[in-house]
């Protein structure tokens, strides 16, 4: 027995008059709760909206390389610290996110967010997988190809960065932390 079903308002039948109240009929019978139309539709557009809201999230699914990688600069950036501020106030998170840095990884992806986001672990890692498939776009995404050190030094010194000589002290780092883990 559907809502439909149930004449509104007792005997008769057919679907109910503009105005008249909805039965609401859950899994355990009919429920007391009295819906109007605005509200049923209120409510209909509510649970629609989040429904869709929810699966438009963006994720990243990382490999265990990839994520092994992440985990090192985020001890070598931040020592874990997701409020950290960096470089005079210009990096900020657990990734010390420039703002231009933010800019360039979301303006050709579907991420959205502010750069205030960026103290969130787990936005900071979306606009750092956005960057990286922007500028090291095989090196990060295929298993084959992955190349944890241009990643890092691209992270580090921009676009060009796996070509600075002064990204090779960074790197550095990011492989001490990566040779405590033991992977590589």
């Amino acid at each position: 027995v559907s809502y439909r079903d149930v004449p509104p308002g007792g005997s008769g039948g057919g679907l109910p008059r503009p105005g008249v109240p909805y039965n609401a009929k859950f899994s355990g019978g009919f429920f007391n709760k009295r819906l109007d139309r605005t509200t049923w539709r209120w409510y209909n557009s509510i649970m629609i909206t989040l429904a869709l809201t929810l699966m438009a999230l963006p994720q990243v699914e990382l490999t265990p390389q990839q994520t092994e990688l992440i985990d090192a600069l985020i001890q070598v950036e931040s020592n874990g610290n997701d409020d950290a501020v960096g470089d005079n106030g210009n990096a900020i998170g657990c990734l010390q996110i420039w703002k231009i840095y933010h800019t360039d990884a979301t303006e050709r992806s579907n991420i959205g967010g502010k750069y205030l986001d960026c103290y969130t672990r787990s936005y900071s890692i979306l606009v750092f997988d956005a960057y990286m498939r922007r500028y090291a776009r095989s090196a990060w995404t295929d298993p084959l190809k992955f190349d944890a050190e241009k990643v890092a030094r691209i992270h580090n010194g921009g676009p060009r960065g796996y070509k600075k000589k002064a990204t090779e002290k960074y790197w550095k780092k990011v492989l001490t932390r990566l040779n405590r883990s033991a992977i590589l």
